[in-house]
């Protein structure tokens, strides 16, 4: 019979010992996973941060042709990464829009970006505000007058 008995005890304490590091290795393989996408995500922040610090553009110039009613801009991107914009034009009676310019880093906007004020002509001194704004939040502001 003690023969049995201390069988018994070395078969639980197997079994718990099982136990125990099956549960441990569920543990560590869950905080290895978490840890990764923790990572992977803290990566992918650091990089969003990185190209939105090196992105730099302007409004390089601005061109109201008074015969056909269009306003043309051409978008500076001096940064180091592509930038993809949305330009607002805002006037004393009218207000446009103008989406998805892809500019390539250090390069202009070709051809200039339109708006055709036919239906509404600008006049003399009237004022232009520009707005670009750029998918990554930046943006770049243009006063301009009209000749």
């Amino acid at each position: 019979m003690r023969k049995r008995a201390a069988l018994s005890e070395v078969v639980s304490t197997v079994i718990l010992a099982g136990v125990m590091l099956a549960i441990g290795g569920m543990l560590w393989s869950y905080s290895l996973g978490a840890a990764s996408v923790t990572a992977d995500v803290y990566v992918s922040d650091t990089l969003k941060l990185l190209y939105e610090m090196q992105e730099r553009f302007t409004v390089e110039h601005v061109y109201y042709n008074s015969i056909n009613n269009m306003l043309y801009l051409w978008i500076y991107n001096y940064g180091d990464v592509d930038v993809t914009v949305d330009v607002y034009v805002n006037t004393t009676s009218a207000y446009e829009l103008s989406d998805n310019h892809l500019i390539e880093a250090h390069d202009f906007t070709y051809p200039p970006v339109e708006f055709d004020f036919s239906s509404n002509p600008l006049s003399s001194y009237e004022q232009v505000a520009i707005k670009v704004y750029s998918r990554r939040q930046n943006v770049a502001y243009k006063r301009y007058i009209v000749p």
